[in-house]
């Protein structure tokens, strides 16, 4: 009997103890960061390297604009924006590898944001081969400017 309650007393306590790592882990978490889409699509022509990139200014960034409009086909002509304050934001971007066909993505889902850094999640998705192209998901968005490591996951 002694054991049965020793046994039941020590579950309650490892419970007790799961639940309360869990609580603390999620209350690290202040919120989520609501970024911006500049861009989102595949490069087709105009390929870079697979990257997830920070940009922190319009040098950096006139670079990248460079290199993806460096084809016929100007990518950066269908991005809501090619205008960023720097001052303000900074520009995340998300370059998946070249695959030899369409119908693969690649999207930034959702941004936390830790007391020590931001945690970026990526997920890439394929729906079907729709062309026979050669093509390069990305994603660019803009956040407020923060001075916090970004961690892409």
């Amino acid at each position: 009997m002694k054991k049965f309650l020793l046994l039941l007393l020590c579950s309650i306590l490892f419970i007790s103890i799961s639940c309360r790592d869990e609580e603390e882990e999620n209350s690290d978490v202040k919120n989520q960061i609501e970024f911006q889409l500049i861009g989102k699509g595949n490069l087709i022509g105009n390929y870079v390297s697979q990257q997830n990139t920070i940009i922190t200014n319009s040098l950096q960034w006139s670079s990248f604009l460079n290199k993806i409009d460096s084809t016929t086909y100007p990518t950066s002509a269908s991005f809501i924006t090619t205008h960023v304050d720097f001052n303000e934001y900074m520009v995340i971007i998300v370059v998946d590898e070249t695959y030899p066909s369409g119908g693969h993505s690649i999207e930034i889902t959702k941004m936390e944001d830790y007391p020590q850094y931001i945690n970026i999640h990526v997920e890439k998705s394929l729906n079907g081969n729709a062309t026979s192209f050669i093509t390069q998901p990305y994603h660019i968005v803009k956040i407020p400017k923060t001075t916090k490591s970004l961690i892409f996951n």
